[in-house]
């Protein structure tokens, strides 16, 4: 049950991530959207490298290396979801504020 949600979310994130990769990047995209679409990238970043580590946690034979390279993952994991999340919401705001402005 575990490998099938394991595999959803890394496949969900990755092509979450490329995605939103390629659209922010994009010709004639507003520097405040792209910057938006950057914070949702990032948080399928992070994602993807928050269920590296968990997964890393479920083998059987647990060794020193292995917990360490998981707790490292989870943490680039987790810092990158919060910072992602906090860019999203910051540009977000910044962006409705100036459609505000504009109209």
């Amino acid at each position: 049950m575990w490998s099938a949600f394991y595999l959803t979310g890394v496949l969900a994130s990755l092509v979450a991530s490329v995605y939103f990769s390629i659209h922010a990047r994009r010709q004639g995209t507003h520097p405040l959207a792209s910057r938006m679409i950057l914070g949702k990238m990032n948080i399928a970043l992070g994602l993807l490298v928050t269920l590296f580590g968990i997964n890393q946690l479920t083998f059987e034979e647990l060794d020193t290396i292995r917990i360490v390279v998981a707790l490292v993952m989870l943490v680039v994991g987790v810092i990158n979801l919060y910072l992602g999340t906090r860019n999203y919401f910051r540009y977000k705001t910044l962006w409705l504020a100036e459609m505000k402005k504009g109209v």
